[in-house]
């Protein structure tokens, strides 16, 4: 049985390394794009392995992990389904795609359940088991109807966009039934589309988790709330970018970060340096905040100088440079501003400490009798710290 993790391990990491680097055979048509979705992807099969290698997290490497080498599977099935409807193949491309289609839904389920059972491999409780267990069922009546119902499938789009004069199109299920047992099985895949809500227990369930954690198990939770946050504003960032270049690096970018979310699970299942989150989140926070004040203020700087100053310069760079060297000149001092807004919300504690300790700093600078500084010292190391035990030690200077 010990040999059964290494083996899952190198077994899952292999087909997903290896449909990877089949998918680079398709590259004349799909593109780099292909590649570019397909490499950050690899971290499922990657970190899942490493989990159930490392008997971290109970089933969640192994739901990571086969998750992972289905969803570089789906990928290479798709483009392999496209160009071999386009030219011909020994396989038929409708038989990739028809697979595609069945693994692409089991993998989606399985990452859904990972989630729920974040981060000790058991659901936060029996109404979250319950829930679990029927979307299984739904997972299992979606993947008998993609395989087996009467219902057109997707041939997907190249990621380099449709060719000239070409149109989105679907072909017939090749493995569809017919007659009685064919309207059964569209009727069953038909009613568990009713079902795809139950994919917000995910999130519902994390949710619920992180309101009554505490400690090592709060910490978990963070990184994995911190990346998906992260995620969800590189995903966004697209959909609201015009065509062109920045649109396709924002494209690029939010595949990176949906990359992300299996390294975050990873890092905490096997808690490595939880705590460490705490200074990221504080950073993003600040520094996010920052960045879009500045932003701002440049940006009605230029419109304002230049409204201000076009018959004087008549259309020079003035207006321009006013503006970044008002960006420049804010930067620190916004900066403090904001890192004391932040803490003062939300790390109330550590606001405080520092307070009190500079607090402490200026009375000492006055004080002169020690049993004050004593006493002034211990008062002050309570009320930042609040340890169990306080004790205080000065050491006697030796008369020669």
């Amino acid at each position: 049985m010990a040999i059964v993790r290494p083996v899952f391990g190198a077994l899952i990491c292999a087909v997903a390394i290896a449909a990877f680097a089949a998918d680079l055979w398709f590259l004349d048509f799909f593109g780099p794009g292909i590649a570019l979705a397909a490499l950050p992807l690899l971290s499922l099969a990657i970190v899942g392995s490493l989990l159930v290698v490392r008997r971290a997290g109970g089933p969640i490497g192994w739901l990571l992990g086969t998750a992972g080498a289905l969803v570089e599977l789906v990928l290479l099935l798709q483009a392999y389904g496209y160009v071999g409807l386009e030219e011909g193949a020994a396989v038929p491309g409708g038989l990739a795609l028809w697979l595609a289609s069945v693994i692409s839904i089991a993998s989606c389920g399985l990452v859904v359940c990972a989630m729920v059972l974040f981060p000790d491999g058991r659901p936060s409780s029996r109404a979250f088991a319950i829930l679990l267990w029927t979307f299984a069922a739904f997972v299992v009546a979606n993947v008998v109807g993609s395989a087996l119902a009467d219902r057109p499938i997707l041939v997907p789009q190249g990621y380099t966009g449709l060719p000239a004069g070409d149109s989105p199109r679907s072909i017939s299920n090749p493995f569809a039934l017919h007659g009685p047992v064919g309207d059964l099985v569209l009727l069953v895949a038909s009613a568990s589309n009713i079902f795809r809500p139950l994919v917000l227990i995910a999130p519902l369930a994390l949710l619920a988790r992180f309101r009554r954690s505490r400690g090592i198990e709060r910490a978990q939770l963070k990184w994995l709330t911190y990346t998906a946050a992260v995620t969800f504003v590189l995903v966004v960032i697209p959909l609201v970018v015009p065509p062109g270049l920045i649109k396709t690096l924002a494209e690029a970018t939010a595949i990176f970060g949906i990359g992300l979310l299996p390294v975050a699970i990873g890092i905490a299942v096997l808690r490595y340096r939880l705590y460490d989150i705490d200074v990221l989140i504080r950073r993003t926070l600040i520094y996010a905040a920052v960045s879009a004040v500045l932003l701002a203020t440049y940006v009605g700087g230029v419109a304002l100088f230049q409204t201000i100053l076009a018959p004087i310069t008549a259309g020079s760079d003035v207006a321009v440079a006013i503006s970044t060297l008002s960006v420049a000149a804010l930067f620190q001092p916004l900066r403090r501003r904001i890192q004391e807004a932040v803490d003062r919300r939300f790390y109330r504690s550590r606001y405080d400490a520092v307070r009190t300790l500079d607090s402490f700093a200026v009375r000492l600078r006055d004080e002169v009798d020690l049993n004050a500084v004593r006493a002034d010292l211990i008062g002050s190391v309570r009320q930042t710290i609040a340890p169990a035990h306080l004790s205080l030690w000065l050491r006697e200077r030796e008369v020669s």
